[in-house]
């Protein structure tokens, strides 16, 4: 293995990236490898997460009872554990308001099972997303209240929800919010709002997930029933069943998988792992998914159920994974594939309409670089893809991206953000400032909606605010390399040891390699534009590589048009399992021509 990356300064890559090396603090590395007694390579890894060495067991080995706070240090937290558990032991029915997606139905889940293994009646609502939009609603409240509910509990949402919460107060009911989206200084009327994202909340959880928070209710909540000796004659749920649930909510919300959040992955993974709730199952086998990983949660499970919310089906989610019903569950799977199929031919057209509508504007107006902000406007687009789309232009263009649709007149957008730019206080900001209608989010993602009148300003605000947030510099986009490796390095070997650190994700990003001097002996096309390679350097051997999804890019035109050149390729190992060869293959991310 090497450690000169000299090579590769002020270069861009086919994907116009700056590639560098994550960790040069040598000496750093040094001590994790000598006061942890592992391999320098895992060592250099977890430097570059910013792991110091007292923290290596820890990070390794994230426990969840270990590294979960008391829940009292979540504001408002017991005020609400209170009065639900008074609820409970009344045996009154509790309302339950999600959102429509994987966290939203996650965290509907975990209070709907935890409610039913006490025996209380629940009413479950999840906004129709094409209809009524995010978050509580009039319709929303009438619905609890035709049923006789008193008290609901939000959850991923209520936030920001001013005059719909005004609105259940004057119907006589009490709310209860669990949200982690960025809050404004006027907050929501209700009886207890529990949010990290509050100014009076020190509990340092502003990195969790709403089912993360939602966990810690329910951790709250069993507390309570406990002292309070509500529920003698029934043994305390396991709250650990539920973990595989929060699992898939946290990486399917795309928080930071560091501290507590890698506990509820790794232990939630675990749990699928040998015992999957028949929903998960169910998808897991109609997504061909072996196995179950972040990769597998992120990119398989979770957009199936997102496609209920995106498509007008948005409590299906939630039905598949508290259903235990075989017949039900596979109904309701293959309905969900089938609506992800569906959802991915819109996402297309739609993204080729917002690519357009972007090259038009550039070019129109000569710019030498693409704006600090992208924001495209269309006509009657699905609002259950805007939200994909930007973040499929972010990852083109590497910029914050704004998708916009033009319904009757009503405008509705998502934001989606690149490191070191806040879109959720952009959002916040933007609707102070009386730009926007409504709106919120989080530091990567964010909804909105907004007149027409205000649309031009709007455009100017976001492309003066990303400026300022990025204090002034380039918008470069940089990407990190781990380590400088030979193809003869890559096998099953090095792929156990980084498998050691992970789940990899958001704040924990899976370990990148640059294959320096590496030519293409051959390759081929395979699926829908995927390309397979096998490269080699100097006298070590050809490896299999595989691109997906290349052909067609810069990437791809140099793969298919440069082979017995020198290239450096940069990507990440991983454990190929198809047709029971339990093989290893470098996916190839980047390259640069020598």
């Amino acid at each position: 293995m090497h450690n000169n990356g000299s090579f590769l300064e002020n270069k861009f890559s086919a994907k116009g990236s700056l590639w560098k090396e994550r960790v040069s603090d040598l000496d750093k590395v040094s001590i994790i490898q000598k006061e942890n007694n592992i391999p320098k390579l895992l060592a250099k890894i977890l430097a570059g997460r910013d792991v110091n060495s007292s923290d290596v067991n820890s990070f390794l080995n994230p426990e969840v009872n270990k590294l979960i706070l008391d829940p009292s240090k979540l504001y408002d937290l017991d005020k609400g554990v209170d009065f639900i558990s008074d609820c409970m032991s009344k045996k009154q029915r509790i309302g339950i308001l999600g959102d429509y997606d994987v966290d939203g139905a996650t965290s509907s889940s975990i209070l709907k099972l935890f409610f039913d293994h006490y025996n209380i009646q629940t009413e479950i609502y999840i906004p129709d997303r094409l209809k009524e939009g995010y978050g509580p609603n009039k319709l929303a409240i009438d619905f609890f209240s035709s049923k006789g509910i008193d008290t609901f509990i939000t959850v991923d949402c209520g936030a920001t929800s001013i005059e719909p919460m005004i609105y259940a107060k004057s119907k006589g009911m009490n709310s209860i919010i669990i949200d982690h989206h960025k809050v404004d200084n006027d907050l929501p009327v209700s009886y207890a709002h529990i949010n990290p994202s509050r100014d009076e909340d020190s509990s340092g959880l502003n990195d969790l997930a709403a089912v993360g928070l939602t966990f810690i209710f329910i951790v709250g909540l069993r507390r309570a029933i406990r002292d309070k000796n509500i529920f003698p004659e029934i043994k305390e749920p396991s709250l650990k069943q539920y973990l595989d649930l929060v699992a898939l909510g946290t990486v399917c919300d795309v928080v930071q998988l560091k501290g507590l959040n890698r506990g509820f992955v790794k232990e939630g993974i675990e749990i699928i792992s040998r015992y999957s709730r028949l929903g998960i199952e169910a998808l897991k086998s109609i997504s061909g998914s072996k196995e179950i990983g972040v990769t597998e949660l992120g990119y398989r499970i979770g957009p199936r159920i997102n496609a209920a919310g995106r498509t007008g089906a948005s409590d299906l989610g939630f039905r598949l994974l508290t259903s235990d019903s075989e017949d039900e569950v596979l109904a309701i799977s293959e309905r969900l594939n089938n609506l992800n199929k569906q959802r991915q031919n819109i996402e297309e057209t739609v993204l080729f309409e917002a690519i357009n509508i972007i090259e038009d504007n550039i070019s129109n107006k000569k710019l030498n670089t693409i704006p600090n902000s992208l924001i495209a406007l269309g006509e009657n687009w699905h609002l259950g893809v805007l939200g994909i789309v930007a973040s499929r232009l972010k990852d083109k263009y590497y910029r914050p991206s704004f998708v916009i649709s033009d319904n009757e007149g009503k405008l509705t957008g998502s934001a989606r953000s690149i490191s070191g730019i806040d879109v959720g206080k952009l959002i916040i900001k933007g609707v102070n400032k009386k730009l926007l209608l409504s709106g919120g989010g989080h530091k990567m993602a964010a909804g909105f909606s907004l007149n027409h009148n205000t649309f031009e300003s709007f455009k100017d605000f976001c492309e003066e605010e990303v400026y300022l947030q990025s204090n002034n510099t380039s918008l470069n986009k940089i990407s990190y390399y781990d380590e400088i490796i030979d193809s003869s390095n890559i096998n099953r070997d090095l792929y156990d040891l980084i498998n050691v650190a992970s789940p990899y994700g958001q704040g924990n990003p899976e370990p990148q390699f640059i294959i320096k001097n590496a030519k293409i002996d051959y390759w081929s096309e395979v699926g829908k534009g995927h390309l397979k390679v096998k490269i080699s350097n100097a006298n070590y051997g050809n490896i299999d590589a595989i691109a997906f999804g290349s052909k067609g890019t810069p990437l791809g035109d140099i793969i298919m048009n440069h082979s017995g050149s020198l290239i450096h390729f940069a990507g990440v190992i991983k454990k190929n399992d198809w047709q029971g060869n339990k093989a290893v293959q470098f996916h190839i991310r980047d390259l640069f021509t020598a």
